[in-house]
C-alpha cells in the first residue's frame, strides 16, 4: 500500500475544491506554479467550467505539499457572485485576506463590515476570531483564534496553508491584547512554515521586545538574516 501513497506525494498536493456553499464546482481544477525556496506554490484556477471562478482560499493563493495523506482546502466562488457576503466561509476568507494582505477591498467595504459584525456571533472558532480581530476586538479574538490554531495543529496531516494564517492572526490578536510572549510563540510557528518570509520574523522580534526581551529579539533577527544570506 505504500507505493500508491508515495506516488500521490510525488505528484504534488491534492486539492479539495469547494465553492462557498460547500459544493464541488463542475469543471474547476487547480494549477500550481513552481515551488519557491520554502516549497510554497502559486495556485491558479483552471479547468473548463462554463462559469469563471475566483480563488479566495488560501487567502494569498499559495500552498505547499502536505507531509502525509490529505488535501489542501481550496475555496472558489463565481467571479460575479453577489451573495458571497451572505456565506460565513466566504466572508472569513475575505477578512483574512484583508488582515494579512492589505490592499483594495475584495468586496464593498461597508457590506464587508456588516458581514463581519454578523460573523462575530457564530460558533465556529476560526470565523468568530477572524471577525473579532477585523472589528478591532483583539482581546475577544485571542481565545477563539487560539483554539482555531490548536485545532489545525492537532489534525493527523497538518495543512500549512491553514496553519500559517491561523498562527499569524493569533499572533496579531495576542500582541494587540498585550500577550506578547504568546504572540512571539505564534509568530515563531508561522516563521517555521515560511523561513524565507521576514514578516513573521519581524513580528516576533517586536513581540519579544514588548515582552521585555530586547536582546532575544535582536539575536533572533540577526540569526534569521544570517540564515537568509546563506
Amino acid at each position: 500500500m505504500i507505493w500508491p501513497l508515495l506516488f500521490l506525494l510525488a505528484a504534488g498536493p491534492q486539492f479539495d475544491i469547494t465553492d462557498a456553499r460547500g459544493k464541488k464546482p463542475s469543471g474547476v481544477t487547480i494549477e500550481t506554479g513552481a515551488p519557491d525556496a520554502d516549497g510554497w506554490m502559486e495556485l491558479k484556477v483552471g479547468g473548463k467550467s462554463k462559469v469563471p471562478y475566483t480563488l479566495v482560499w488560501p487567502y494569498d493563493g499559495r500552498a505547499k505539499d502536505l507531509e502525509g495523506p490529505g488535501a489542501v482546502n481550496v475555496l472558489v466562488i463565481p467571479a460575479d457572485d453577489e451573495k458571497a457576503l451572505l456565506i460565513p466561509k466566504a466572508v472569513t476568507a475575505f477578512l483574512v485576506r484583508h488582515l494579512l494582505a492589505p490592499g483594495p477591498p475584495a468586496r464593498d467595504e461597508v457590506a464587508l463590515n456588516n458581514a463581519a459584525t454578523l460573523l462575530e456571533k457564530v460558533d465556529d472558532y476560526w470565523s468568530k476570531g477572524v471577525a473579532l480581530l477585523y472589528s478591532k476586538k483583539a482581546s475577544d479574538a485571542v481565545e477563539p483564534l487560539g483554539k482555531a490554531l490548536r485545532e489545525r495543529e492537532r489534525v493527523l496531516t497538518r495543512i500549512p496553508s491553514e496553519i500559517y494564517p491561523a498562527a499569524m492572526l493569533y499572533g496579531r490578536a495576542a500582541f494587540e491584547a498585550g500577550k506578547f510572549d504568546d504572540a512571539a510563540l505564534a509568530y515563531l510557528k508561522a516563521s517555521k512554515l515560511r523561513p524565507s518570509d521576514m514578516a513573521p520574523k519581524k513580528a516576533r522580534a517586536e513581540a519579544l521586545t514588548k515582552a521585555g526581551k530586547p536582546e532575544a529579539a535582536k539575536a533572533a533577527l540577526e540569526q534569521d538574516r544570517a540564515t537568509l544570506r546563506k
